[in-house]
């Protein structure tokens, strides 16, 4: 019973500090929209692995990178996240990461 509600915790502080980071980005127009005089335009996010956990890439740099080990889920996921999921908009990535990371 400890265990399971260790875990939870766990999931539920992994999930709490993702929303900490990647929700205030979501209110952040200048960081998806045309920056002014420069013509680059934000590509999405690349769900993949570093340093053996997941992490998020955004535009090729580490944008964030979680607590769970890759080496914790499932092959098939594994071979996924080493090739690099990619997702378009935040509302994706948030699912995403609530199903590889919850």
């Amino acid at each position: 019973m400890k265990k399971l509600i260790l875990i939870s915790g766990l999931i539920l502080a992994v999930y709490l500090i993702l929303m900490t980071v990647i929700a205030p980005q979501a209110d952040a127009p200048s960081a998806v929209a045309v920056k002014a005089g420069e013509g680059a335009v934000h590509s999405g996010y690349t769900v993949g692995v570093s340093e053996g956990r997941i992490a998020v890439f955004r535009d090729g740099e580490l944008y964030l990178r979680t607590e769970t080990t890759v080496s914790s889920l499932p092959r098939a996921d594994q071979l996924k996240l080493e090739e690099g999921i990619r997702v378009d908009s935040l509302k994706e990535l948030k699912k995403l990461m609530q199903d590889y990371c919850s």
